[in-house]
């Protein structure tokens, strides 16, 4: 499983650049959150990689969403992969 998130997060590593030019108030929890929302993983599935409850993934969602002024019914696969959305 960590193979799996270390090539995960360096196949993104472009966009967490980009993303983090953008948007400097980001912090490297925001930056993971962001990465695994682009690669379509579930709630689910990034509380079992980040270890916490999908209650707190939710949250985290939110509050992200707020951070990127992003509208409450965007598909998070669809913003994170069109950078025009966020940038």
């Amino acid at each position: 499983m960590d193979h799996l998130l270390l090539e995960l997060e360096s196949s993104n590593r472009h966009f967490q650049l980009q993303l983090k030019s953008r948007h400097p108030r980001l912090t490297s929890y925001d930056m993971r959150l962001c990465t695994y929302l682009k690669s379509n993983l579930s709630t689910k599935e990034i509380s079992v990689l980040l270890n916490i409850t999908p209650d707190s993934v939710k949250k985290a969602k939110h509050r992200l969403r707020k951070k990127l002024s992003m509208e409450p019914e965007a598909n998070w696969t669809e913003v994170l992969s069109d950078g025009s959305r966020l940038f």
